[in-house]
C-alpha cells in the first residue's frame, strides 16, 4: 500500500514517472489484494462462522454501523478525484502523442 500511495503522491505532484512503473506497482497491489481476499474467503470467514456466537455478530454489526474509514473520507475522495483527473489527462496526452 505504501508503494501505491507513494506512486499516487508522485503522480499528483506531477513528478516524472514511467507509466509502466506505476502500472507494475498498481498491478502488484491488486494481485496482493486478490490473494488476501481469497485467503479471507477460504480461511477466515468459514472459521468466523464456526467460532462466533450470535452475540459476537451483534457486537460486530454494532461496531460497523458508524465506520470511520479514512479511505472513504471527504479528503480521500478529493485526492482520488484529483488522481483520476490526472490519470485521464496523462492518458489523453499519451494518446495525442501517438497520433
Amino acid at each position: 500500500m505504501r508503494r501505491v500511495a507513494h506512486a499516487v503522491d508522485n503522480v499528483l505532484a506531477d513528478r516524472e514517472l514511467l507509466r509502466q512503473d506505476v502500472d507494475a506497482i498498481v498491478r502488484d497491489f491488486i494481485e496482493h489484494e486478490r490473494r488476501h481476499i481469497m485467503k479471507e474467503d477460504r480461511d477466515f470467514f468459514p472459521a468466523a462462522l464456526k467460532a462466533l456466537e450470535p452475540e459476537d455478530w451483534t457486537e460486530i454489526a454494532s461496531a460497523m454501523t458508524n465506520p470511520e474509514d479514512p479511505l472513504f473520507s471527504e479528503a480521500a475522495e478529493e485526492t482520488f478525484d484529483a488522481l483520476r483527473a490526472r490519470i485521464l489527462q496523462l492518458e489523453q496526452e499519451a494518446e495525442a502523442e501517438r497520433h
